[in-house]
């Protein structure tokens, strides 16, 4: 199998390490190898803890869900954000995080972690719709949020009994035919019709298959990756998760359905590296890259302009450790 630096126009790994404190020390640990406990890997987690834009960012974070969302792809979503944290390295050792996983794991709905809201239901005919107050005191969860936060409270290191009840409830309750479907009112017609699961769902559950060893190759992980399959083959948009220029982009956070995403957590499974969607994102990362071997951000996120990955213009050390890691991962 080909070296991954033989598929890059030129190694910007210095550049890396010298970039940003969240680049640079994920970039020690998991593009170099460095030992989380060397001297080296110790300053630089000293350094990504310092920095007053993770500090901020975890600030915010310890203000867990203070009003309900109105769509499930606002990046100020606090489970996002935990996410974010989760990527960047931080654990439950560190400051404020036991305290932020201890209220992302206060709302418990059938055993699965919740955010704050309701279910949206739809109207009976000629009655008089009424906005659900945001501060309530009302928690849900379903297949795109749940998952989210299982997969951010296991990968920063949190254990508990109801973490493993949550991961259970979510291969419990799949759909032996097509995997985990919300059945939310407005997408029940196309599923009725296609029978087919959910991408982003799918994608959530496998986040979380990966870092558990007796679900990572399992058939439920297998399972998981239909759905992503189908909607490759299927072509176009499935469940407002589209396949047009939007999905082909270089975008951080985590937060909605791209390409990105679905490179690093599908070149995770072995069973999935021969497939032609996980060879077609392969190509297209390898593609993206400048004469320099870095890659620039192709969208973004507003509230996040002032990241190195809220910029369309330079290079973004952040999109480049991603980039770098998936084709190590996918290489060797």
């Amino acid at each position: 199998m080909d070296n991954w630096k033989t598929k890059l126009n030129a190694d910007a790994t210095e550049w890396l390490l010298k970039s940003n404190p969240w680049t640079s020390y994920n970039t020690l640990i998991d593009i170099l190898g460095e030992d989380k406990d060397s001297d080296v890997a110790v300053l630089a987690k000293k350094e990504l803890l310092a920095s007053e834009q993770v500090q901020s960012l975890i600030s915010d974070t310890l203000n867990w869900q203070p009003y309900a969302a109105t769509r499930n792809n606002d990046s100020k979503i606090s489970y996002y954000k935990l996410r974010m944290i989760a990527d960047f390295g931080l654990t439950i050792d560190d400051e404020s995080m036991k305290i932020i996983a201890d209220k992302a794991t206060s709302h418990v709905v059938d055993d699965m972690f919740a955010a704050r809201g309701t279910i949206p239901v739809k109207m009976k005919k000629g009655e008089e719709y009424k906005k659900p107050d945001p501060y309530a005191d009302v928690w849900h969860a379903s297949p795109c949020n749940s998952p989210i936060i299982t997969y951010a409270l296991k990968k920063i290191g949190r254990e508990s009994t109801q973490l493993d009840k949550a991961i259970d409830k979510l291969v419990n309750n799949w759909e032996e035919s097509y995997g985990w479907f919300c059945h939310f009112f407005f997408v029940e017609g196309q599923f009725k019709k296609l029978q087919a699961g959910c991408p982003m769902a799918a994608l959530m559950a496998l986040e979380v298959f990966s870092l558990v060893p007796h679900l990572k190759e399992s058939p439920y992980a297998k399972r998981a990756f239909e759905a992503l399959k189908f909607h490759y083959e299927y072509g176009k948009t499935l469940y407002y998760f589209g396949r047009s220029k939007k999905f082909w982009t270089l975008k951080y956070p985590f937060v909605w359905y791209n390409a990105l995403y679905l490179a690093e957590v599908l070149t995770r499974f072995e069973f999935a590296k021969d497939e032609p969607l996980v060879r077609d994102l392969i190509d297209w990362i390898i593609e993206a890259q400048d004469e320099q071997g870095r890659y620039k951000s192709t969208s973004i996120f507003i509230p996040y302009k002032s990241w190195d990955f809220g910029n369309k213009k330079e290079a973004s050390p952040w999109i480049t450790f991603w980039c770098y890691r998936i084709l190590k991962r996918f290489y060797g």
